[in-house]
């Protein structure tokens, strides 16, 4: 009978043991993730991959920097098994990316020639991939850009050993709470909301249009050349276009949301309102304001902010961020009051 019993429990044991697999811990091998990265956004300490990030893409590359292919995301995005020989690597990953932006992998195929361009237009459309590198950039070429992606960026260096593990992640090593070899990923996009009022009444009712010069619009992805911002790295940016949005008049206010590439803090964007193709306001110079506001892009992780126009009927203009702070009687070479 103890024999039968012993048995038994040794049964119920091993089944334990077999169906004990944990999706929160990437090391169980039967998840079939125990040579696998984990990929993270922790804007604030906490991870919030998850409420941000719908959609990876990721770059193999060489020690060298030279392309080797793309790899398919996991059927978990989070985490990705890295099926690959023996050898030292370096991974671009990119978050959100869709036709509105575009991978522009250029030359020889090494990742300093690999760059990301603001691709969706004004009109609705987009460029063209064998046009965009020589359209994007010029405020005076006629092309305005509309909002592109939400776009998040990281980049690992790691060595797979002769067993398929991850044994090294080169000069940015970060693990989990597990100990398992984590990807940061980096805010690479920028909000700025944009509310307008009059203080007496608007021109008309009906669309406006209104325009940012001056945003950056294309980023060099070769981590060689990435920045630092608080604590995270983003890429670098070398090219600025326009952006316009058309946006309805609601209640005599017009309330825009600009999605584009990271701002720096020696480019930020000129505002421009128009109605029915005229000009309504002054040049808001915001590298102005965001000096006087003490904001600067550069230093920032994510950036999201939000400013208040109130247009009078002389020309002039008042700019707030939010409620504190105030630029007075903005003209085209106006002085703060």
């Amino acid at each position: 009978m103890i024999p039968k019993i012993v048995g038994v429990i040794a049964i119920i044991f091993q089944m334990i043991l077999l169906t004990g697999c944990s999706l929160d811990d990437p090391r169980d091998a039967c998840c079939n993730l125990s040579n696998g990265m984990r990929y993270v956004y922790r804007p604030h300490f906490i991870d919030e991959f998850s409420q941000h990030i719908s959609s990876m893409r990721h770059l193999l590359y060489d020690s060298e920097g030279n392309f080797i292919r793309e790899m398919e995301p996991g059927s978990d995005i989070q985490y990705h098994t890295l099926a690959i020989p023996a050898g030292r690597y370096m991974m671009v990953n990119l978050g959100n990316q869709s036709d509105r932006s575009e991978l522009i992998q250029s030359g020889d195929g090494h990742v300093s020639q690999l760059t990301l361009e603001s691709t969706a237009l004004h009109d609705g459309k987009w460029l063209p991939s064998s046009l965009s590198s020589l359209r994007i950039g010029s405020s005076d070429s006629g092309i305005a850009l509309s909002n592109t992606d939400e776009l998040f960026w990281g980049v690992s260096e790691f060595e797979i050993d002769s067993q398929g593990y991850i044994s090294d992640l080169g000069f940015r090593r970060r693990y989990d709470d597990y100990g398992w070899p984590v990807t940061e990923m980096n805010n690479i996009h920028c909000h700025l909301r944009v509310k307008v009022e009059w203080f007496n009444m608007p021109p008309g009712y009906g669309d406006y249009e209104l325009e940012l010069s001056g945003v950056p619009s294309r980023y060099s992805l070769d981590p060689t050349l990435s920045a630092d911002a608080d604590r995270y790295v983003v890429p670098v940016s070398n090219r600025t276009s326009t952006h316009r949005l058309t946006i309805p008049l609601l209640g005599f206010e017009l309330d825009a949301d600009f999605v584009t590439l990271r701002y720096t803090d020696s480019d930020i964007p000129t505002l421009r309102i128009y109605y029915k193709g005229e000009q309504i306001s002054p040049d808001i110079d915001l590298q102005r304001a965001f000096t006087a506001w003490g904001w600067w892009p550069s230093g920032v992780h994510v950036q999201e902010y939000a400013i208040s126009v109130t247009l009078y009927s002389n020309g002039k203009a008042d700019v707030t961020p939010l409620i504190e702070g105030i630029v007075n009687d903005w003209i085209d070479g106006g002085s703060f009051s």
